[in-house]
């Protein structure tokens, strides 16, 4: 899954224009998270239409890059993302972002991108990738 990232000042308002560039233009956003690091912060999403979500951010002025999300349906128990963070350390692989995105029904659905995204998917259980 590519994900959009953006880079913005941690101030009142800015997923409120995020969001409202993108209703705008009627795009639908699917996925969101938003995290607050001092005076910055970042806002990652997936939208419905990934190109024209990048030209109106673009064009809004956010500064914004992609990534390759690989993303994981396991199961949502004690132990399960240790085992999973734990064959990416063995394999290597540095970890550079991770999210839950979505729990229910006994599951849980990870987003995470690395260093290696190849390698990262070659270590993991195959049966687990979305």
């Amino acid at each position: 899954m590519t994900r959009i990232v953006i880079m913005a000042d941690n101030k009142v308002g800015v997923i409120a224009d995020i969001s409202r560039a993108l209703a705008d233009a009627n795009i639908n956003i699917e996925t969101i998270s938003a995290e607050a690091l001092g005076d910055k912060g970042t806002i990652t999403l997936t939208t419905n239409d990934y190109d024209g979500a990048l030209t109106v951010l673009t064009e809004a002025g956010f500064k914004n890059m992609t990534d390759e999300a690989l993303i994981l349906s396991v199961r949502d128990e004690p132990g399960v993302l240790a085992k999973v963070a734990g064959s990416l350390k063995d394999g290597g692989v540095n970890i550079e972002s991770l999210h839950i995105i979505d729990r229910r029904e006994g599951r849980a659905v990870i987003a995470i991108t690395a260093d290696d995204p190849e390698k990262a998917e070659s270590l993991l259980d195959r049966s687990t990738i979305v």
